[in-house]
Order: structure tokens, then C-alpha cells, then sequence
């Protein structure tokens, strides 16, 4: 028992070694090929400046080197920047996007591309004799609008509602006019309906 539990610690041990050997050689290995495509590129460059050496080092090994690092640097950068894009996409997709008024929030910030950008539109929605600000999130097949009803003085709460055609005005304003007369108890509305404000 004893012998077969020495044979297992030293296969288990010789794979971990094997692991972690395995990338070390490649990492060794590309560095190697990609110091002498360097070094090859390094050559002309030193022959056109005046020190041949520095530190008793080779110039064209120093430019080599120096080029080699800041490859890495920009591929680390690179693949930083695409590990990060993932999981912010991640946490938005599985818990972010599931937050009351985050969509419109992001969108207010830029944060949404183009075409989803152009679907959140300030507009006016009258309902009987009263009239109230706000959002259009999607224009639905039938013709009818889904609308986000911002609550003072709070915008990023409310209500969203159906509206047909004939309820809504559509007004040629910046959504944060929209966010900043909600939060002043709808001071500022006259301006923001004004004539020249509703779309034609």
C-alpha cells in the first residue's frame, strides 16, 4: 500500500511538474523567436546611431530587448482591456440590466450603441386633460409606444405604459432635459414644450 501510494505521489508530482514546465518552455521558446526577429530588425537601427554599446552591452541587443518588452507590454494591455470588456459584460448582462431604469441610465450616459441609442426618445403623452414627460423605449409593431413615465423628483423611477400614436408628441429635446426638469418638480416644462421644442 505504502509502495503504491510513494508511485502515486510521484506521478501526481511529476504532472503538476509537467504543467507547469509545459508553458514555461513555450513562453521561453516564443520569447527566443521573438528576440531574434527583433534582433534582426535591431541591427540596421544601431548601425545608424553613434554608441555602439551601453553598459558594455550591445546596442542592438539593448533596442532588441527594449522592443521585446514593449510588445508585451501592448499584448498585456490588449488582453486586459478584452478581460475587462468581458466581465463588465458579464455583470451587465446577468445582474445590471435587470436593475429598474438602468437601461435608460445607460443610454443617458452614451452607453448604448447607435441603433439602441436612437429607440429612448423624449416625448410628451397626453392623458386626458393632463400631460406628462418622458421616455419612448420601443415602438412596438402595432404602432403603439412604450412609454418610461419618470416620478419627481426622481427620474430613474416611475412607471412604463402602452400608449397609442395619437397620445404621443415626440419632442426635439436632450433626454437630460427631460431628467432635470423631473427632478425640479417639472419646473422648466414651459420651456421644454415649447413650439419650437415639439417635432414635426
Amino acid at each position: 500500500m505504502k509502495k503504491k501510494n510513494g508511485l502515486s505521489f510521484i506521478l501526481t508530482t511529476a504532472l503538476g511538474g509537467a504543467f507547469f514546465l509545459v508553458p514555461l518552455v513555450v513562453l521561453v521558446v516564443v520569447l527566443a523567436k521573438v528576440l531574434g526577429i527583433m534582433m534582426k530588425v535591431a541591427e540596421p537601427m544601431a548601425d545608424l546611431l553613434p554608441v555602439d554599446t551601453i553598459g558594455g552591452i550591445a546596442l542592438a541587443n539593448v533596442i532588441a530587448v527594449l522592443a521585446v518588452i514593449v510588445l508585451c507590454f501592448l499584448a498585456g494591455l490588449l488582453a486586459k482591456q478584452t478581460l475587462a470588456s468581458a466581465f463588465v459584460k458579464t455583470i451587465e448582462t446577468r445582474l445590471l440590466a435587470k436593475l429598474p431604469g438602468y437601461a435608460m441610465i445607460k443610454s443617458l450616459i452614451g452607453g448604448f450603441d447607435k441603433n439602441q441609442t436612437e429607440q429612448l426618445k423624449p416625448v410628451s403623452i397626453t392623458m386626458g386633460t393632463a400631460e406628462r414627460i418622458g421616455f419612448e423605449i420601443q415602438k412596438l409593431p402595432d404602432g403603439r409606444s412604450m412609454i418610461f413615465l419618470p416620478s419627481t423628483p426622481s427620474p430613474f423611477s416611475g412607471i412604463t405604459q402602452v400608449f397609442p400614436p395619437d397620445q404621443v408628441t415626440y419632442l426635439n429635446v436632450p433626454a437630460t432635459q427631460i431628467i432635470e426638469v423631473t427632478e425640479n418638480f417639472g419646473h422648466g416644462i414651459d420651456k421644454l414644450l415649447s413650439p419650437e421644442n415639439i417635432a414635426k
